[in-house]
């Protein structure tokens, strides 16, 4: 029961204390092709953010799933004791990168990616552009998400690295609840 609840908070408290990270990368994105809506409602608005952090989601369940898998085969054939000094120290060079960015330095994500544009020729619209926007941010790798996709990986399954990102996607959910004011 209680590594059950430590498999909830523990995601969730990732996402919801670097909630500000993912802001920074979706807002670049989002703001603008929101923005650039003529006659932008507020239902067209909770469409258009929903698509996107469904399309988000979507990247992070599927990534959770890839990685988780990838952990099992990894744990079948690796050393244990290994697994978790390089688990240590993937921890330790995730800080430092959290603890630089905190200091202004910029360490990940510099080069942006063709989010919001228009990728597939079928993909037209503000709908599909919302969602393959979304697709797209949930690539982008920043600590929080070396932190989760490492806790996913070590998980050694599916389900469980799945449900990691589940659970941290949640937590940053509070941090995009501003960006459904952008009509008023």
């Amino acid at each position: 029961m209680m590594n059950s609840i430590a498999g909830i908070i523990e995601p969730f408290a990732l996402g919801f204390s670097t909630g500000t990270w993912c802001v920074m990368y979706c807002a670049p994105v989002l703001l603008p092709f929101l923005c650039g809506r003529e006659n932008l409602t507020h239902r067209k608005n909770l469409s258009l953010v929903g698509l996107f952090l469904s399309g988000r989601l979507v990247t992070y369940i599927a990534l959770g799933l890839i990685l988780g898998a990838a952990g099992f085969l990894v744990s079948e054939f690796f050393n244990p004791a290994l697994a978790r000094r390089l688990s240590t120290v993937a921890y330790i060079f995730c800080g430092i990168v959290l603890l630089l960015g905190g200091f202004g330095k910029r360490m990940c994500g510099a080069a942006k990616s063709s989010c919001g544009k228009r990728i597939l020729p079928i993909a037209t619209g503000d709908r599909a552009t919302a969602l393959l926007s979304g697709l797209c941010v949930g690539l982008h790798i920043c600590p929080p998400f070396w932190t989760a996709a490492v806790r996913s990986a070590a998980s050694g399954s599916p389900v469980a690295g799945s449900l990691y990102f589940l659970f941290f996607y949640i937590g940053t959910l509070p941090f995009f609840l501003p960006l459904l004011g952008i009509p008023f």
